[in-house]
């Protein structure tokens, strides 16, 4: 029998991630900002099957080096506006009591005790279902702009910081207090035991640290953690910390040697090769007929413009190609903010203006598009061949019209080819995405080491 798949919804809040997509009869983005937009969408993910509601962030926008925003990404909602997803959980948690949300935050701008204590609250909040997707963040010139940081820190030296960052998180949630520390016992007066609190300290490279933590455990005490590298330094910084890994490839031979180079990397850090998840992007377009399904992509596909998607480049990647010659390529260009997305498009026969104008098909994970039975095809195909362990459903159109006919034609597909479970997961995220029966680290992870 194939692997059962864990699924997640892959959002953001916002009107839209691709650019121009909001202007699709189907979108739905007028509700972006509130939360009753949001508690549908989860009511009906919950009720379909998914595991968790996924939310990317983008803390900043498209902006050159030099500090200007292209005209385009106020005007048509190139990432802009972009609210605050992680305050939503606590509602949405409220909402349903099975699905999982795991949220995006930056060691680039946050503060690691700050974090530590959001994420251990909404972890209380959730009942255990929340999940930090670690990054260092894309659109680095607008970041340190808005932050006031001066310069764009180098890629690895990003990394550096994320290490030193997680490792000060994972030091206050899993060693600040031990296990039954609050008798919250009224007759000899003792809320909480001293002698089970901990005074931490931490003197890394980066971050400092003297004090205790004062959150008692949440149910899964770390959260959840995943990540999106795929530079060298990435891929060795989820290889070490992360449990799910969420990988954006559209050629199966690819997926599956970043597969199987990730699951290396984990063993070779004293990991299990079944200890990290691998999950990825995926955009999903169903229909009665193959030529519904198809000519529904084509919309899709041609509603963001050229300058749209060069915007979106831009931001990704830190890279301007409205300011090269069309017929030059970027075999030789470098940047320090989106290196892995940049290599993408590196090869010599590819010209800029092919890179402009495939654009809008090769961003984001595989693009699957046919009847329902050809997607459930399509889909089992990638499984068998990649060994990934699930999907990261990328949002169409926005709002519930997205996922209505993946959930009601194509879940029950796969379903009863043994690839979803037969009753939707419970526990806390990190049982359901990773199978374990406890609700914290493993001994292997190095939070627990």
């Amino acid at each position: 029998m194939s692997k059962q798949l864990v699924l997640g919804a892959f959002e953001v809040m916002a009107p839209t991630f691709l650019a121009n997509s909001w202007r699709h009869p189907l979108a739905q983005p007028e509700g972006y900002a509130g939360m009753a937009h949001w508690q549908e969408l989860a009511r009906q993910l919950d009720a379909g099957g998914f595991d968790f509601l996924f939310f990317a962030e983008a803390l900043a926008y498209p902006m050159t080096p030099e500090g200007e925003v292209p005209e385009v990404v106020v005007r048509e909602a190139v990432q802009f506006p972009v609210h605050d997803a992680p305050l939503l959980l606590s509602g949405l948690a409220a909402t349903v009591d099975r699905l999982g949300f795991v949220v995006t935050s930056s060691t680039t701008a946050e503060r690691p005790y700050l974090l530590a204590r959001k994420y251990s609250t909404l972890d209380h909040l959730t009942n255990g279902r929340v999940g930090w997707n670690i990054v260092t963040s894309d659109m680095q010139d607008a970041l340190v702009r808005l932050l006031g940081e001066g310069a764009v820190t180098a890629h690895d030296t990003r990394y550096a910081r994320a290490d030193d960052f997680v490792s000060l998180c994972l030091t206050l949630w899993e060693k600040g207090w031990d296990e039954q520390a609050q008798p919250m016992d009224k007759a000899s007066g003792v809320f909480t035991d001293p002698a089970k609190v901990h005074r931490l300290h931490h003197d890394g490279p980066f971050f400092a640290l003297d004090g205790y933590y004062p959150i008692a455990p949440s149910p899964q005490r770390t959260p959840t953690l995943f990540q999106a590298g795929a530079s060298v330094a990435g891929k060795n910084f989820a290889a070490t910390y992360a449990e799910c890994i969420f990988t954006q490839e559209r050629d199966v031979e690819a997926a599956a040697a970043l597969v199987r180079d990730l699951r290396d990397r984990a063993q070779e850090r004293g990991r299990p090769r079944d200890g990290v998840k691998v999950v990825n992007g995926l955009s999903v377009v169903v229909g009665d007929t193959e030529e519904k399904a198809r000519r529904l992509r084509r919309e899709l596909t041609d509603a963001p413009s050229r300058e749209a998607m060069a915007a979106l480049f831009l931001g990704w990647s830190g890279i301007d190609l409205t300011r090269f010659d069309p017929a030059a390529t970027l075999q030789d260009i470098s940047t320090e903010v989106g290196q892995s997305l940049l290599r993408q498009y590196q090869d010599p026969s590819l010209t800029v203006g092919q890179v402009l104008d495939g654009l809008r098909e090769t961003m984001g994970g595989f693009k699957v598009t046919g009847t329902p039975a050809q997607v459930a095809d399509e889909i089992e195909s990638i499984v068998e061949a990649t060994d990934v362990d699930g999907f990261l459903v990328e949002f169409t159109f926005g709002g519930t019209e997205s996922y209505r006919d993946f959930i009601a034609d194509v879940m029950p597909l796969l379903r009863a080819r043994g690839l979803l479970p037969a009753q939707p997961r419970r526990g806390s995220l990190r049982e359901m995405l990773t199978g374990s029966g406890s609700p914290h680290l493993p001994g292997t992870h190095p939070g627990r080491r």
